[in-house]
C-alpha cells in the first residue's frame, strides 16, 4: 500500500512525492537547517554550505520579526553552481494574514530540487514523521530520475447540469475530471498516477455530519482525489 503523508507518500518505505510538475522517489535528503528567532524584533541570517550527490551548495536562511503582532517571516535560498534554484518565503503580514512566495521546489534536467519542512512528511492520521526528523527544521530533497506528467485541459460542463444556485455532491460528482497522470516504474512495478477534481465549483457550506453544498465558481476546483494504481488497483491507504 502506498501510505499518505501530510505532503509526500510513502511507497516501499522511501518517500515518494506526486505534483502536476514531476513524480519524484527515493529523493537524498540534506542536513536539517534552521532558523534563527530574533529575541524580539529584527533580521536574523544564517549561511551555510552542504554537500549533496557530488555538488557543493549553499543555503542562506533568513527570519524576520517586527513589532506588529504576527508580522514576520522566513526564507530559505538555495544556491547550486552559483545559480539561486530555491527562494521560498513564508510568513504573516498581521492580524492573521498568511502569505507565501516564491518557488519551494525546481524541475531541471530530469532531476527535481526541492525544500519542505519535517511536519510536511508527517503521516496523514499520526504524530510520527518519516524517519524521525524534526518537525520545524527545513531540508532539501534532490530527486534524480524524476516523470513528468501529461496535464489535461479543464472543460466546463455548465450545461451538463441544471441551473440553480445550490448544488449537491451528487449533482456534480459525474463533472470529475483529470487534472493530470503519469505512469512509472517503481521497483519494477509500474504505476499509474493521476489527480482529479470538479473544475468551476466551490464547497460554499461543510459540516461534520457530512452535508455539503456547493456553488458554481470559475476560479476553484472541489472534491480533489489522488490515485496510485498498480494492476488497476488504488493503492493509496
Amino acid at each position: 500500500m502506498i501510505q499518505r503523508l501530510k505532503d509526500f507518500y510513502i511507497l516501499d518505505g522511501k518517500l515518494l512525492f506526486a505534483c502536476k510538475d514531476f513524480i519524484g522517489y527515493d529523493p537524498t535528503i540534506s542536513k536539517p537547517f534552521v532558523h534563527e528567532i530574533p529575541v524580539k524584533t529584527g533580521t536574523k541570517v544564517i549561511t551555510d554550505e552542504f554537500q549533496m550527490n557530488g555538488c557543493s551548495l549553499n543555503v542562506i536562511l533568513t527570519c524576520s520579526s517586527d513589532s506588529a503582532p504576527l508580522r514576520e517571516f522566513k526564507r530559505i535560498e538555495i544556491i547550486k553552481d552559483g545559480q539561486t534554484i530555491i527562494n521560498y518565503e513564508k510568513g504573516g503580514k498581521g492580524h492573521g494574514t498568511n502569505y507565501s512566495k516564491g518557488n519551494y521546489y525546481l524541475v531541471e534536467s530530469g532531476n527535481a530540487f526541492l525544500v519542505a519542512t519535517g511536519g510536511a512528511m508527517k503521516y496523514f492520521n499520526d504524530d510520527i514523521i518519516y524517519n524521525d526528523l524534526d518537525s520545524g527544521s527545513y531540508f532539501f530533497l534532490w530527486f534524480k530520475d524524476i516523470v513528468i506528467p501529461s496535464v489535461e485541459e479543464s472543460v466546463n460542463k455548465y450545461d451538463a447540469i441544471p441551473n440553480k444556485e445550490i448544488y449537491s455532491r451528487n449533482d456534480i460528482q459525474h463533472l470529475r475530471q483529470t487534472e493530470w497522470w503519469a505512469k512509472t516504474i517503481i521497483n519494477n512495478r509500474e504505476i499509474e498516477i493521476s489527480k482529479s477534481s470538479i473544475p468551476n465549483f466551490m464547497c460554499s457550506s461543510w459540516n461534520h455530519n457530512g452535508q455539503e453544498e456547493f456553488r458554481k465558481d470559475k476560479r476553484m476546483n472541489v472534491l480533489v482525489e489522488m490515485n496510485f494504481l498498480i494492476d488497476g488497483k488504488n493503492h493509496l491507504e
